[in-house]
């Protein structure tokens, strides 16, 4: 059995890979190596341009935070996996504290086998996906699309909704790593959000195929995972710097 800091790990990896995925289907550069992720190009809206990946590289990390500082002309993000950095110096603010979460398929909702929950479908076509983002956008305003068409051409990520009259009620992201199935993005508009998040969870747990499910979620959101069936394995902290250039 995997000890929490380690199921930290692969949560952040499992992130690190959603990331690589969105920014793929931009057209935008990304790297990576055991340390962190990053991308030197402007990340759509929600995403950060670098996530650690281990916790004790901390000072090479930091370095490369600050390159990346000088690279960037506009505001960026750090997603700091394990609560590690203090990123002041260079400019940046706390945005926010939130929690690795781990669930096993069979203990999660209802279990890795369930059937989908009723009036949830995988979303194919680029229509679909606009009307799944614009639902998810209601939480979520954004200046441009997050999710580009390109993105359903991944097979290892799916999109799922509740659909309804007027476009989707909830909906969640599943993006598959070798070790672990991360559901994310998960939104409730027509329904209640720990239902939501139940659900959601009952879906990444059919794709899963036996794989934990890992994510991260903060506040009420934290709270409606745990109801599913997951448990808190780390903290991490997302760092953003709003000046144009660090000083």
């Amino acid at each position: 059995m995997l000890a929490a800091a380690d199921k930290a790990r692969v949560c952040a990896a499992s992130n690190a890979d959603l990331h690589g995925a969105v920014f793929r289907a931009h057209g935008l550069n990304r790297q990576r190596n055991p340390l962190l992720w990053w991308s030197e190009s402007p990340a759509p809206p929600y995403y950060s341009n670098v996530t650690t990946l281990d916790p004790d590289a901390i000072e090479a990390q930091h370095q490369a935070v600050k390159q990346l500082s000088s690279a960037l002309d506009g505001p960026f993000a750090v997603k700091d996996g394990f609560c590690r950095l203090d990123l002041a110096s260079l400019g940046f603010k706390l945005l926010f504290r939130a929690s690795w979460t781990w669930a096993n398929p069979s203990r999660a909702a209802a279990g890795a086998h369930s059937r989908m929950p009723f009036g949830w479908e995988r979303i194919r076509d680029p229509d679909a996906l606009r009307a799944w983002e614009d639902a998810w956008a209601e939480d979520n305003p954004r200046d441009r699309r997050v999710f580009p068409p390109a993105i359903l051409d991944n097979p290892d990520i799916a999109f799922f909704g509740c659909a309804s009259a007027g476009g989707f009620d909830a909906g969640c992201i599943v993006n598959r790593s070798p070790g672990a199935v991360g559901p994310s993005n998960v939104f409730a508009n027509g329904v209640g959000a720990a239902t939501a998040y139940q659900d959601a969870t009952r879906v990444a747990a059919i794709y899963a195929d036996d794989l934990p499910l890992v994510g991260y979620e903060h506040g009420d959101a934290l709270h409606a995972a745990r109801v599913a069936g997951f448990e808190p394995v780390g903290g991490l902290c997302v760092w953003l710097r709003h000046s144009e250039r660090a000083a």
